[in-house]
């Protein structure tokens, strides 16, 4: 191998990785119905790349550690993959019902005649992205990329409960304020993310 060329496997193991992150980021689209089929042929790509290596004995601890590593993380999102796709084929997955019951809610929100005190701005952290989506979707999408961005591990956080919290926190504020804006934003503080919640100023 010529010096300052990268060792094949180093390669390939570079990719597996840059492989997951994506495929994590795709799957968790996928959940959300931002892409409408799972990304299989991603997946089967990393699969080949893992069952390649699973069957090779690598010499070089370094490249012996992270496949482990990798093969690891891959087999744990595989399961969890899995038991979210069985819940979606049998009606079960609660990420769909609490969709439901948030457009529900934004429905008879929308209904109801509101003022201006009673907006829910966002900061830069949350975007509005597309005339589509409510404040609670660009927000909980926020939480979502910051948490990724901060390494975050663990399930995605509940869609119901995020919209519960900012609810009470936006009434709490309110009413030691009165007729105040109240702005939400995601920081993300050492390893976690978080939501701040704050009165906006005229």
């Amino acid at each position: 191998m010529a010096r300052g060329q990268q060792d094949p496997v180093d390669e390939e193991l570079d990719e597996l990785d840059q492989g997951l992150k994506r495929l994590r980021v795709e799957f968790d689209q996928f959940f959300l119905g931002i892409l409408k089929r799972p990304p299989e042929v991603l997946q089967g790509r990393m699969q080949k790349i893992i069952v390649k290596y699973a069957n090779l004995i690598l010499r070089k601890t370094h490249q012996k550690f992270r496949f482990n590593q990798l093969n690891s993380k891959f087999q744990i999102y595989r399961q969890q993959w899995g038991r979210t796709l069985r819940q979606i084929e049998s009606g079960t997955y609660r990420g769909h019902r609490f969709k439901a019951k948030l457009h529900e809610r934004e429905r008879a929100k929308a209904s109801a005649p509101s003022s201006e005190a009673d907006a829910t701005p966002l900061s830069a952290a949350a975007p509005v992205s597309t005339a589509k989506k409510g404040p609670i979707d660009q927000l909980y999408d926020a939480l979502l990329a910051a948490r990724k961005r901060a390494g975050e591990a663990g399930p995605d956080p509940d869609r119901a409960k995020l919209t519960d919290l900012v609810q009470k926190q936006a009434a709490a504020l309110r009413e030691k304020y009165p007729g105040a804006k109240v702005r939400f934003r995601v920081a993300v503080d050492g390893n976690r993310a978080k939501l701040v919640a704050s009165i906006v100023k005229d």
